[in-house]
């Protein structure tokens, strides 16, 4: 778990993402939180089902870098936008993330503040030396959350731009 100033951010247990995916209610249920404007669409819903869920009935994976992170407004006890890491650090410490904010709380700040909370547990990893993550060239919006948390764009691969921010200097 994850604590910002305004959010928790919880990484969800296999039954917890079934609920996730179940309909647009069942896990606020479960958790205790208010009903919102949360709807798990395309392609996050095709990621859960083929990839996420799959990897985390299988042992051999870390369930904490292939679950979905939910952010929770405490105030609100809503939950507002949702995160991932995309695998276990590679052979250089580099760890993915995506992440998405609700259509109802886009531009409040949540998506800058979940993607900071995200690299300051990347920081207490000892296996993690980099963060990654990519973005659309024609979204803005999502640029500038990585700008404003000090990642960096080294590539670009066709509309794709790649950004890095890097938590321990190379020492080789």
């Amino acid at each position: 778990m994850i604590e910002t100033s305004r959010l928790t951010i919880v990484p969800l247990t296999l039954d917890q993402l079934q609920l996730h995916v179940a309909d647009n209610t069942r896990l606020e249920q479960a958790l205790g939180l208010r009903p919102g404007h949360r709807t798990v669409v395309e392609p996050l819903l095709s990621v859960i089902t083929h990839f996420t869920i799959p990897r985390l009935k299988d042992s051999s994976f870390d369930p904490l870098y292939h679950t979905i992170w939910i952010a929770i407004d405490r105030q609100k006890r809503q939950i507002v936008a949702d995160a991932k890491f995309k695998g276990e650090p590679d052979e250089t410490g580099t760890v993915e993330i995506g992440y998405g904010t609700y259509p109802a709380f886009q531009r409040q700040g949540y998506m800058s503040e979940i993607v900071g909370g995200l690299v300051e547990w990347a920081s207490q990893q000892p296996a993690v030396q980099r963060v990654v993550a990519d973005t659309d060239a024609e979204n803005v919006a999502s640029q500038k959350v990585l700008e404003k948390n000090k990642f960096v764009m080294f590539g670009r691969v066709e509309n794709m731009l790649w950004w890095e921010y890097e938590l321990r200097g190379n020492t080789t």
